[in-house]
């Protein structure tokens, strides 16, 4: 089981959104039992206080999970505990990686999964109050790391440098070729794949 913990400033707004976002992506593609997913605050001023109406609107909105979600503060056990602590912006980063001790290679920047986005940050909307700007953001970002875990068949041993930097299989490049199969938990081709699309998919799963 892949354990992962989204991370914010008070655990109220942001980290609350993407949990609920990413339990959405991984229980529409099958693969809830695959991860353990919780967030937390480093500053939390009233513990168990209530998540933002606004992230539960949009939560709501997007039939994602929201029962349950109080602030609370990461503790020190959280950075044993956890395998994956994803967090949203480079103040969340430096706090985490000062206190994570030798965990500290846990800690991620939510959009540092793309290329394309690394080193970009996901503002609090408390500040900003775009929070349909941020809700999209945060979606594109997890969307990407659930393929990520797919791509390395759901295994704690990932390079996330490594994913970022190099190439999806080819039948990846269009989805038209691909779909993923809960029950079997891999990507299966369509009948509209290419031949290299074929000869990729089958290289990648011979992996195995």
């Amino acid at each position: 089981m892949i354990k992962i913990l989204f991370v914010c400033y008070a655990n109220q707004s942001r980290s609350p959104l993407a949990k609920g976002l990413f339990k959405k992506l991984i229980n529409d593609a099958g693969v809830e039992d695959s991860f353990l997913v919780e967030s937390r605050g480093i500053w939390v001023e009233k513990k168990n206080s209530e998540t933002d109406p606004e992230i539960i609107k949009r939560l709501k909105f997007l039939n994602a999970p929201y029962d349950g979600m109080v602030a609370q503060k990461i503790k020190q056990q959280d950075y044993r505990d956890f395998d994956f602590i994803i967090c949203m912006d480079e103040k969340n980063e430096s706090y985490l990686k000062k206190h994570a001790g030798i965990y500290r290679d846990k800690v991620y920047l939510v959009r540092d999964i793309k290329q394309e986005t690394k080193r970009q940050n996901i503002l609090d909307p408390f500040e900003t109050l775009e929070y349909d700007d941020m809700t999209q953001m945060l979606y594109e970002s997890l969307v990407e790391w659930l393929e990520m875990f797919k791509i390395s068949k759901l295994s704690k041993a990932i390079d996330v440098e490594d994913y970022r930097i190099s190439n999806k299989p080819v039948f990846l490049f269009n989805p038209n070729w691909y779909i993923w199969n809960p029950e079997i938990q891999r990507y299966e081709l369509t009948k509209s794949a290419s031949n290299e699309a074929i000869s990729s998919h089958k290289a990648f799963y011979e992996e195995e």
